[in-house]
């Protein structure tokens, strides 16, 4: 008999080892290391499970193993969810994305349309065109982008395009997911969407381990103070602290060295070492 894993939303699905293996090939857990994993799951695993239980148990399980800093990893939604609270940073976070994809980006660009001005969080380029994107944060990652803001975004787009004679598009990212009524939306008007998980194997956990560029937050060797204080100055990636030193001067001098360590085995990535 199939075990049921009960999930955040209240509804209930079938186990799958298959998304299990996913999750972790992509944050880079070795193949040895999964089946290993898998075989501690098998063990607790009971009908009406939740997913929480079995992400809590993936996360210790990792902690103890010889790759530690892969447990922090599968703390990406709550990661997402500390770039803020104004939602600046997360569009910081999503023009970096994107800038290691090739495109120009400019972040909080006033743009005229025919009617009136519109601020953008991100206007990116690449191959000729210009994307006006919405970078949505939301603050819960439970938290769903409804129909009303594909809704916005066309409309503002609707305006924009008129004012421009080279070739525009519309698009969101979120931090969380879209409903399902915003899909349909973006989908009938032709709007790039962005969130977890979606489009399948393009979605955002799959930009951020495709470039290497994890959000600062993801590092739990930082206290909340460590990350406001970052983040007031613009170092939104993990990166940055091995890159750039006056974001390491920004740490503690006596827990430097574990931060940086750990930012190095994050932004390592085994996965892509074959």
């Amino acid at each position: 008999m199939a075990v049921k894993v009960l999930k955040v939303n209240g509804e209930l699905e079938e186990y799958s080892e298959e998304k299990i293996r996913a999750s972790a090939t992509r944050v880079g857990v070795p193949q040895a290391l999964q089946n290993e994993m898998l075989d501690r799951i098998r063990t607790i695993l009971y009908d009406g499970i939740s997913t929480s239980e079995i992400f809590q148990t993936i996360k210790s399980y990792l902690a103890k193993s010889p790759h530690p800093y892969l447990s922090a990893k599968y703390n990406l939604k709550t990661a997402l969810a500390e770039l803020g609270p104004s939602g600046y940073p997360f569009e910081q976070y999503v023009a970096a994305l994107f800038e290691k994809e090739g495109y120009h980006t400019t972040t909080n660009v006033i743009l005229k349309g025919k009617c009136v001005s519109h601020e953008v969080d991100v206007v990116a380029v690449k191959n000729g065109v210009t994307y006006y994107i919405e970078a949505k944060f939301h603050k819960a990652p439970s938290q769903r982008t409804d129909v009303r803001v594909p809704l916005y975004i066309y409309a503002r787009y609707l305006d924009l395009s008129e004012h421009q004679s080279s070739p525009t598009e519309p698009w969101i990212v979120t931090s969380t997911r879209f409903s399902s009524d915003a899909l349909v939306f973006a989908q009938c008007r032709k709007i790039k969407l962005t969130s977890w998980g979606y489009p399948q194997g393009e979605g955002i956990m799959d930009l951020i381990e495709r470039t290497g560029l994890h959000p600062i937050t993801l590092l739990d060797s930082l206290t909340p103070e460590d990350k406001r204080l970052l983040l007031s100055q613009d170092v939104v990636v993990c990166r940055d602290l091995l890159d750039k030193k006056e974001a390491q001067a920004l740490i503690p001098s006596g827990r430097r060295a574990a931060i940086i360590q750990q930012a190095q085995a994050i932004c390592s990535n085994p996965s892509r070492k074959g």
